[in-house]
């Protein structure tokens, strides 16, 4: 993985540094822009499924996009992801009825892409019992840890406020993270998903998707 700082203020200009190599990629816009959203430290979500599905829903008949699901399964521990499409106020069950810890949702798909925002209150709830896990408010489109599948795309992730931290592979945590400075914007190029999440406080980014 490859990753330099950018210093042009209209993110017409990216470097990829790589050993003594470097590569530029010079004006042109970002083939789209994944909107402003948000991050947030997953421990404050509650009713985790422990080895249960999960259900959404929303207050909104309006709410019909696509939502991915990020988190753990109970049996074998590996991270994994859901895209389903929300019906409004129709309950939605997840294929996976087997997570163990919900760490993060997103209003779009893995790729960043097909992002509607929340027009109601989304609710992420555990299967059995229905306790609430976490909620998209109106105008949100995400919360928690979210990740994307962006592999051999060169990204520009602008950091906009509060305490964000970065990694590829496998769930971001702070201690684990690269943590970013207030305003940072950096290229990185992956080669696996990435994910991102801040601590307790929350942080917001945006995420500029060039040709490769």
């Amino acid at each position: 993985m490859s990753v330099t700082q950018i210093h042009d203020e209209n993110d017409n200009r990216l470097e990829i540094s790589g050993g003594a190599a470097k590569v530029s990629i010079a004006g042109g816009s970002p083939s789209y822009i994944i909107p402003l959203f948000s991050t947030l430290a997953w421990s404050g979500f509650t009713n985790q499924p422990d080895g249960d599905g999960v259900e959404v829903v929303s207050n909104s008949a309006s709410d019909t996009g696509k939502l991915t699901i990020f988190g753990t399964n109970k049996t074998t521990g590996v991270l994994e992801y859901e895209t389903i499409t929300l019906t409004g106020a129709t309950v939605v069950s997840t294929v996976e009825d087997d997570w163990d810890d919900i760490l993060g949702a997103f209003l779009g798909d893995i790729y960043g892409k097909n992002i509607k925002a929340a027009v109601g209150t989304i609710t992420l709830r555990k299967a059995t019992g229905d306790g609430a896990i976490t909620t998209l408010t109106a105008a949100a489109i995400s919360t928690g840890m979210v990740g994307f599948d962006l592999r051999s795309l060169n990204i520009s992730i602008i950091h906009v406020s509060g305490n964000l931290y970065f990694n590829q592979g496998a769930a971001v945590t702070v201690a684990n993270g690269y943590p970013f400075s207030t305003g940072e914007k950096f290229l990185v190029k992956t080669d696996d998903l990435f994910y991102l999440i801040s601590d307790g406080t929350g942080a917001t980014s945006k995420i500029l998707v060039y040709k490769d």
